[in-house]
Formats: C-alpha cells, structure tokens, sequence
C-alpha cells in the first residue's frame, strides 16, 4: 500500500489549527476568575514540587504583607521552608474566590503532608494546625490570561501575633 502524502500532511496540518483553535479559546475565552484560579492552582502545585523558576515570578515585586515580608524574604522564606522536605503534599480546599476587574482573592485551606530533615516537621505542625483560611490577594498586571500576580498572603489567625486558637480572657 501505497501512502498519499499531501493527504495525510493536510489532515496533519487541520488537526494542528484544530488543537491551535481549541488551546486559544480554552486559554483566552475564560473569565477572570477562572484566570486567577488556575493561576493560583499552579501556584500551589509549583510549590509543592518546589520549583521555584516557576513560582518567583507569580510573586509581584511589590509584594507586602503584615508580617513585614517583601517579595524577596517571602521567596527566600519558602525555599528555606519548603526546602527542607523530601516529600512535600499540599492539599488546598478553596472557600471562596472572588475577582473584580483585575483584581482577586482566593481564600483556602492548606493540608500540608510530608517528610524530610530540619524544620519540615515543625513546618508541617505549624501549618496543620492553622484553621483559618489563607486569604490570597491576586492583581492582573497585563492584559495576558497568565499575567497574574500574587500582592500579599494574609491569614487571620495569624495576623498581627494573635492567635485564635489561645483562650479568651
């Protein structure tokens, strides 16, 4: 049997502006919050398997948060943290996820599981033991559906050295 090349380079070449198509709207007719969401999603995920080529840029250069992090300690922070883990699992349940124009907030829960050396222990006891959601701020700096950046991490447990798991009195 003889094959009919031109045929099978043109089928070739509708199935690739087919995938091409497909990718382009899958990537570029979403809505924001479905941007900021899966942003967010691989932001996790490239924390979890600690690559870091991936994560630093997702983190703005004008990151700020209460407990005096920049984007440079924050970065530095996790590295130093997550970096301590043989085997890392981070399990997020999202609670809530609002965006407005360029804008965006994702609340979740972080189960955090694993082994390793050092802190990773106290790393894990110490997030485990966290209840209330982590609330992720979300800033679209371009106009691209990637272009998302995380501006600040806040937990209100945390916030300010209060802890609301201590007693009242």
């Amino acid at each position: 049997m003889e094959w009919n090349w031109r045929s099978v380079l043109k089928w070739f070449a509708l199935a690739l502006v087919a995938g091409a198509l497909i990718w382009v709207v899958r990537t570029f007719a979403v809505s924001e919050q479905t941007q900021m969401l899966r942003i967010h999603s691989n932001f996790i995920q490239s924390l979890e398997k600690r690559k870091w080529s991936a994560v630093e840029p997702m983190i703005c250069s004008d990151y700020a948060d209460e407990w005096g992090n920049d984007a440079d300690l924050l970065k530095s922070t996790m590295r130093e943290l997550l970096g301590q883990f043989l085997f890392l699992s981070l399990t997020p349940t999202i609670t809530e996820a609002r965006t407005a124009k360029g804008l965006g907030m994702v609340k979740c829960r972080i189960k955090v599981e694993g082994n390793g050396a050092g802190l990773s222990a106290m790393v894990m006891a110490e997030a485990n033991r966290v209840k209330e959601p982590w609330v992720f701020h979300w800033h679209k700096r371009g106009r691209w559906p990637w272009s998302w950046e995380l501006v600040q991490i806040h937990n209100k447990q945390l916030a300010h050295g209060h802890r609301n798991d201590a007693p009242e009195r």
